[in-house]
């Protein structure tokens, strides 16, 4: 099947009870324009016996995510950056959200869901997938400024795919459904979202 597009990604917090875990504050992140996932996995570790390979391994060893969005809006940034928004006033505006990136930010692990629409044979499908731990980084800030044409700006945050702390220690599931709104089904139960 090819790709053909790219949409809803969701986010969790991250939660361990005693190797139980679930996901909390799940909300849709933003809307997608571009992502990625590389994955690293070990280097070859083979076992020769009987002057052949008898057995190999290649274990998930980590990965990268990166994730480009329409806009990074200020509810989302301070969930999966770990920064808790203040209420300010500006001029005679009393309630501007405030995010202050300092010592008292701590960024969470947190389950992270997307959809990739694919079609074979003129047929659409959607591939939901999702990480269970994901830490992600502080984004870049950068901008030009606006020209004759607008040239469109659009953030992107990366950050580093892990296993979880189940007793098998999964880091990605995922299926491919026919509706995107199954797709969508799918990545809302795993992180818990009604």
């Amino acid at each position: 099947m090819a790709t053909i597009g790219v949409s809803k990604p969701y986010y969790g917090k991250y939660v361990n009870t005693d190797g139980t875990i679930t996901y909390t504050g799940g909300a849709l992140f933003a809307k997608a324009v571009e992502f990625s996932a590389s994955v690293e996995s070990g280097d070859d570790n083979n076992l020769y016996a009987d002057n052949g390979i008898a057995e190999s391994d290649r274990s998930f060893g980590g990965g990268s995510i990166s994730v480009t969005t329409d806009d990074i809006e200020q509810a989302a940034a301070a969930a999966i950056l770990g920064i808790t928004a203040k209420t300010i006033t500006v001029g005679e505006a009393t309630d501007i959200s405030e995010l202050v990136f300092d010592d008292d930010m701590q960024i969470p692990d947190i389950g992270f869901g997307i959809i990739i629409k694919k079609k074979k044979g003129g047929v659409e499908k959607y591939r939901a997938i999702f990480f269970h731990k994901v830490k992600f980084n502080i984004p870049e800030d950068a901008a030009t400024t606006q020209g004759e044409t607008i040239e469109w700006q659009t953030p992107t945050i990366e950050g580093t795919i892990m296993r979880d702390d189940r007793e098998k220690h999964g880091w990605k599931s995922e299926v491919t459904v026919d509706t995107e709104a199954l797709a969508v089904a799918y990545i809302k139960g795993k992180l818990g979202i009604s």
